[in-house]
């Protein structure tokens, strides 16, 4: 497997590029998580490591403001209530999951070769997810897809590799699907849209 580091990290983050997508990570200061990642989605902090970042919008858009949280809505203060908590053994899958066209592997098997992708994706989900320690905490917007069969203690593993249920947007799209990553030094977000 790649070790992790910039170059790394950097790679593992093209998987991305082609889909209308935010990933970013910032420091974990607050002892509510939920603080921390609104003070990344407004732009107030940056990658404790200075690694790469992705963001759809750029300082060159029409759109873009500093102070903006675009595409994602001003959150309520109860916000975080709304999401499910994910064991790590599905953390992968959702990481791949987010990558594809249409946010749903099956589409993505029937019109994208998705089966002769698969390893190199699911190589740079491995590289993003190990910059996050075990005691992680992982949370989503989507609905649990059906139950996965692989290695898990857990009796309902969710199955990002089958169609999702839904999502709770967190943005002005109607379809928004993620991942919050929350452990006691970082907190990452790994974000898709879909803007149709």
């Amino acid at each position: 497997m790649t070790a992790l580091d910039a170059d790394a990290w950097a790679d593992a983050l093209t998987m991305y590029e082609r889909r209308y997508s935010i990933v970013t990570v910032g420091p974990r200061t607050h002892q509510d998580w939920s603080q921390d990642a609104l003070a990344l989605l407004r732009k107030e902090v940056s990658d404790p490591r200075s690694w790469r970042t992705l963001e759809y919008w750029s300082e060159a858009d029409e759109e873009w403001r500093a102070d903006w949280l675009a595409p994602f809505e001003e959150p309520g203060p109860d916000w975080p209530t709304g999401l499910w908590t994910v064991p790590r053994t599905s953390v992968e899958r959702l990481l791949v999951m987010l990558s594809t066209n249409w946010l749903d592997v099956p589409n993505e098997r029937k019109r994208n070769d998705f089966e002769a992708r698969r390893p190199e994706l699911e190589r740079k989900a491995w590289v993003i997810l190990s910059r996050f320690p075990e005691e992680t905490s992982f949370y989503t917007n989507s609905g649990y897809p059906g139950s996965y069969s692989g290695p898990s203690t857990e009796a309902d593993v969710p199955d990002f590799y089958e169609a999702t249920t839904g999502c709770t947007p967190l943005s002005q799209h109607d379809w928004d699907l993620g991942l919050f990553a929350v452990c006691d030094t970082e907190v990452g977000i790994f974000w898709s849209f879909d803007a149709t």
